[in-house]
């Protein structure tokens, strides 16, 4: 990740006015691709480079392939927007959006270009966009919080890390906070509520996300595993493949924190996981479990996929039983 220039400490005034230019940028170009006045044209993908900073790290690809269908079916609703650096082009907003052209074998995609948009800017508008997708991972919502903070008071990567860990040492009455330290919490703090998202409490719960497995951030990413399973996986994190395995099986089952808790203690007396029928039951117990609320919650394209699966199992049961 390449790193933003040593800051200088800024004004809550400032930082407040940082983010209300951010979201005035982000609602106008809202606001115009709604009202259909965006000036939107046709980009070659191959001259869209990422962002030089912070992106996201893990894709769900089957979510993307999804996005391709829809897209297939009733063409691209919203265009990516980017913004010009030197004599290119560099993504903004629609990662996923561009990943599911190049899946439809697209060379351009519509797009609104933004001129004038620094470093800071472009940051903000990326954790601001990814903040009101509905489908963001908790573990995608912190690294854009974090995003959001380091502009929003003028702070590196890891110059926000360490103060979030000094925050959390401090709480737990390990060490105490200077007056820069304090002035520094009470700021986060009030651009967090501006978010709406969480304050710094939370946030700091969330922070040891920053240091677990790969594997762990993965599924925390791609929303298949719970913040509080994650937790208790990491426990694992030194034997990659019982990690793995046990994951699997807690994300397949849809264990509860409990449950999880128990199928670790197990590994660690020593005890295989179970195989073959007892897996089976087991899952299509932790699948009857589902109820129809969780069900109506699906978007449209998810509740399609699940009715092809139940009428799959429907057409097994009835041949083989």
């Amino acid at each position: 990740m390449a790193k933003l220039p040593a800051r200088k400490n800024i004004s809550a005034e400032t930082t407040s006015k940082r983010i209300e230019e951010a979201e005035a940028l982000r609602q106008s170009i809202s606001e115009s691709i709604e009202n259909k006045t965006s000036n939107t044209i046709e980009v070659p993908i191959a001259s869209i480079s990422s962002p030089k900073f912070h992106d996201r790290r893990w894709h769900d690809k089957m979510a993307i392939v999804e996005l391709s269908k829809s897209i297939e079916a009733v063409g691209l609703i919203y265009p990516v927007v980017l913004r010009r650096v030197g004599e290119g082009l560099e993504r903004i907003i629609g990662y996923r959006r561009i990943e599911a052209y190049k899946i439809l074998g697209k060379e351009t995609i519509p797009a609104i270009i933004l001129e004038n948009v620094d470093d800071d800017m472009a940051i903000l508008l990326m954790a601001t966009e990814n903040m009101q997708r509905e489908d963001i991972s908790v573990y995608d919502e912190t690294l854009a919080l974090i995003d959001y903070l380091k502009v929003a008071i003028n702070e590196t990567q890891e110059g926000i890390e360490k103060l979030l860990i000094r925050f959390k040492n401090h709480d737990a009455g390990s060490i105490q906070l200077n007056d820069e330290e304090k002035d520094k919490r009470l700021q986060m703090n009030e651009v967090l509520k501006k978010t709406g998202k969480i304050e710094i409490s939370g946030l700091l719960n969330r922070l040891t996300m920053l240091s677990m497995h790969p594997l762990i951030k993965e599924a925390l990413s791609a929303s298949r595993l719970s913040f509080s399973n994650a937790q208790v996986l990491q426990k694992l994190s030194k034997n990659e493949v019982v990690l793995k395995a046990v994951m699997n099986r807690v994300i397949d089952e849809n264990m509860s924190k409990r449950e999880a808790m128990k199928l670790i203690a197990e590994h660690k007396e020593g005890k295989a996981p179970s195989t073959g029928e007892g897996d089976m039951l087991a899952k299509w117990k932790s699948f009857s479990k589902i109820s129809a609320k969780q069900i109506s919650k699906l978007n449209k394209i998810d509740q399609e996929k699940l009715m092809d699966y139940l009428k799959k199992i429907d057409e097994i049961l009835k041949s083989k039983l």
